[in-house]
């Protein structure tokens, strides 16, 4: 018969044994699946008919750190062992490839042995979870010619590449659904001075911005322009008599990627800004749901909420709650819900791409209208409040590998 492992192919004997199980020799020369570590759990499937059996489900996640170093000192290290905890208790093996070894389609991948990580060559995965933080290494060459050949070889890609803050204001912006909770945005620096002229206080963004960076925040008054800004100089807030002189300083710092949005007057919590994050995941239906949600509140000084700029994250129902009656929380969490829902399978049906995680960020103004910000395909895995429990994003991401591995 032959044996899959993942995505990897090895001609094996299988003999019965008098205790009716079976047993499978191996070619112990053959280093690929010599090298499987010990496994607590791992589903078998048996198909008769074309002489396989397959083992699963085999999961990766893609990053590009490659060494055992960068791996103990790496942000999402509890996540990792997590998703190895977890993938062995429902039955399954999950492991890091580096990116020299997806782009290099080499065997070589990193593996927690229950006290360390060791590096090994390991079976290629069923799905392959896409945690590249490089836009630049995405648009490779090299990176695109290993993700076509990985697509050719059956494996399930997800989450292909990040998503720019333009593509997904395009994507969403003609939905009856959504349009109503979208911010008015515009491209490009030129615009600038009219949306000042009509809204007064605007955001200006860079489209490939992650973690609350590149972003500006401008307003118009009677004396000139205000800029609060957390990237381009430790000179924080600015002002500029004209507007010419705002308007060549943002020149010297940013190019035409970048966007500029109607500012929302969001809610706060004691004086700062409030905002909502929603981690959304394909299931084992291939249908989109809520994984977690929390709310997240800047830390002094800023404007943004995002936990890498040193906010602080609570329960989002017990923060409504102390703004708005019981019902009216209730209400609005799932409102809120059912727009992140529509928002994930509109971008998925409609942006070039496989895409199964999507974490999004939404605020709230003071008549209780939510207003999605951003969508975010490479989710931070941070913002999340029970530490003493394996977290729902693991979870998901097991209950949909198992579900492609079974179809």
């Amino acid at each position: 018969m032959t044996l899959k492992c993942g995505s990897s192919l090895l001609d094996v004997t299988c003999v019965e044994t008098k205790t009716d199980s079976l047993q499978i020799m191996l070619d112990t020369s053959d280093s690929l699946f010599a090298s499987i570590p010990p496994l607590q759990n791992i589903w078998i499937s048996i198909d008769t008919r074309n002489a396989l059996i397959h083992m699963g489900p085999v999961v990766a996640l893609l990053l590009n750190q490659s060494s055992l170093g960068t791996i103990h000192s790496h942000s999402l290290k509890e996540y990792f062992t997590e998703c190895v905890e977890w993938f062995q208790r429902k039955g399954g093996f999950f492991y890091l490839l580096p990116l020299s070894s997806f782009v290099g389609n080499k065997t070589e991948g990193v593996y927690y042995n229950g006290n360390d990580w060791e590096t090994w060559p390991l079976p290629a995965p069923h799905v392959l979870y896409n945690r590249c933080h490089s836009r630049k290494t995405e648009r490779s060459p090299s990176f695109q010619k290993a993700l076509g050949h990985s697509l050719v070889r059956g494996i399930q890609v997800f989450n292909s590449g990040f998503l720019s803050k333009d593509q997904v204001y395009n994507a969403l912006k003609d939905s009856p659904v959504l349009s109503p909770h979208l911010p008015e945005t515009v491209k490009g620096l030129h615009p600038l001075e009219k949306m000042l002229t009509l809204y007064h206080d605007v955001f200006v963004k860079g489209i490939n911005g992650s973690k609350g960076r590149y972003i500006m925040r401008i307003q118009k008054r009677d004396d000139g322009y205000y800029m609060q800004q957390n990237s381009f100089s430790p000179e924080n807030p600015l002002t500029f008599p004209t507007y010419p002189a705002l308007y060549k300083q943002l020149k010297a710092w940013c190019n035409n990627s970048y966007l500029v949005q109607e500012t929302i007057h969001f809610l706060t919590v004691e004086g700062q800004p409030l905002d909502f994050r929603f981690l959304c995941h394909q299931n084992r239906d291939e249908d989109w749901g809520l994984v977690s949600s929390v709310a997240r509140i800047a830390s002094q000084d800023q404007f943004v909420a995002n936990v890498d700029q040193g906010g602080r994250i609570e329960k989002p129902l017990v923060v409504l709650q102390t703004i708005f009656s019981p019902n009216e929380s209730v209400a609005i969490m799932k409102e809120m819900k059912e727009l992140c829902i529509h928002a994930s399978k509109l971008l998925a049906d409609s942006i070039e791409g496989n895409f199964a995680e999507f974490g999004i960020d939404i605020g709230i103004d003071k008549s209780g209208k939510p207003w999605l910000i951003e969508v975010n395909s490479k989710p931070s895995k941070r913002t999340y409040l029970e530490n003493d429990r394996i977290r729902p994003s693991v979870k998901a991401l097991y209950e949909f590998s198992f579900a492609k591995w079974i179809k």
